[in-house]
This record gives structure tokens, sequence and C-alpha cells, in this order.
């Protein structure tokens, strides 16, 4: 799979929302929805990891390279994330930053989703996302 820039479409939102607090259950949430999609991919269970993906996420996967999901994220070959360090809520969108890896993750009607993943930082331009929606 192919490495894709991920928009920095964080640092607006903010800067926008920047003294708002969010509430700690929030927070435990989408910890929870990024450390639960890092156990299942570390244990090897492609297709249990994909059910934590965002569905753009999991249809980008299924096409580049596919020919599943699963095998899409297989052939990704991301990162052991390690433990969840940093979790930063801005209204629907997160980042969650890990030992060895960063998560980008999305609110959705069933949970927060992850959008990205297997993303490292670059001075002064997006992330770049081994695993990303598109």
């Amino acid at each position: 799979m192919r490495a894709a820039p991920l928009v920095a479409f964080l640092a607006p939102v903010a800067l926008s929302l920047a003294g708002c607090s969010v509430p700690p259950e929030e927070i435990r949430a989408v910890s929870a929805a990024a450390a639960a999609f890092a156990a299942r991919d570390q244990a090897a269970d492609t297709a249990g990891a994909c059910r934590y993906l965002a569905p753009g996420t999991r249809e980008e996967l299924a096409q580049d390279p596919g020919p599943t999901c699963a095998a899409g994220l297989a052939d990704a070959d991301l990162p052991n994330p390690g433990s969840v360090r940093t979790t930063d809520v801005y209204g629907r969108q997160a980042r969650v930053e890990l030992d060895q890896d960063t998560y980008f993750l999305t609110s959705f009607p069933d949970g927060w989703k992850v959008n990205a993943a297997g993303c490292t930082p670059r001075p002064r331009q997006p992330y770049r996302c081994l695993v990303t929606g598109g």
C-alpha cells in the first residue's frame, strides 16, 4: 500500500477549540477505540481490526491493494504501536499518539473509528500515513 499524506485538519480545529473542555469519558472512548484497533492488528486479527476502521478507510484498503480490508491491512505492515501516550479530541475528530505510531479517529454514530494509522509527523507538512481513508 502506498503511503498517503493526511491533510492537516486538526491544527485549525484545535485553535478554534482552545480552552474548550473535553469530557473524560470521551477521551476514554477514543483511547479505547485506538487501543482495540492496535491490539487486533498486533494479534494479526486483521479482519477484527478492520471493524475499528472508518468506512472510507475500510473501502480504501479493500481497493488498494485489496482484495479485502483484511488483506490490505496486512499488506500495510503497520508498526508495533505500543501503548497510548496522549489523546487529543477536537469535536468529532481525534489524534491518538502511541509509543511508535499516531492514529487519527472520527466519531460515528456507532463509536470512534480509526481514519488513519501508521502516521508519522513531518516538519511543516501533513502527517504521512500508511493507512488512510483516501
